[in-house]
């Protein structure tokens, strides 16, 4: 069981980073340097239907077979995987709460669509980062797996302030894929390898 929701969780990120592309040069005058990829299921865009089922949706199921894959290879980490659990529960629900045209808010649905992006926007980041620890006591994985985790959830927690602070005028949805998408590769790279890792130490986490 372990093996199959890993090797979702190792798929699907790839898939969606793919599928944001190909959605965002499907359509005309999208920009994928300026416009979030939360634009693509806003309220106006004619790809919403796609970017929102196939895109959030999806992710955020990974995301939670990633918990699920997550928990049985380490099962003392809790922080890590109810934090990773908490960005798969609020992906999902972004599927169902577009933003408003433009991802300027103005309903109460693009404003809940905001709130709940605020979970996997911190929480799967944080859990890269306390996955540093994690994978140093538990020991099976080495220091490039520690150091990669740590960076990359780094790089993810990074982005929302730099997009929210426009540090980069009209880069914000460059900004927004590096974030995500280095939180998205860990991700899928550590799925990847949990489908083939040993067996579970039974070791408590300080």
């Amino acid at each position: 069981m372990r093996r199959a929701l890993a090797t979702v969780a190792a798929a699907v990120p790839v898939a969606f980073m793919l599928l944001t592309l190909a959605l965002g040069a499907a359509w005309e005058g999208y920009d994928p340097i300026r416009d979030t990829q939360s634009e693509l299921g806003a309220v106006d865009s004619p790809v919403r239907w796609v970017m929102n089922l196939a895109g959030f949706l999806v992710l955020g199921l990974a995301i939670l077979a990633f918990a699920a894959a997550y928990r049985a290879a380490f099962p003392a980490a809790t922080l890590a995987t109810v934090l990773i659990a908490i960005a798969g529960g609020g992906m999902v629900i972004v599927a169902f709460l577009p933003c408003d045209a433009g991802c300027v808010d103005v309903t109460a649905i693009g404003r809940l669509h905001g709130w709940f992006s605020a979970p996997g926007a911190i929480a799967l980041p944080a859990a890269a980062m306390i996955s540093a620890r994690v994978l140093a006591v538990d020991g099976r994985l080495g220091v490039p797996w520690q150091l990669g985790s740590f960076f990359a959830g780094l790089i993810g927690m990074l982005s929302g302030p730099v997009v929210a602070a426009d540090l980069f005028p009209g880069a914000s949805g460059f900004i927004q894929r590096i974030g995500m998408w280095a939180t998205l590769a860990w991700m899928a790279a550590l799925a990847w390898r949990l489908r083939t890792l040993e067996p579970v130490r039974r070791l408590t986490f300080a």
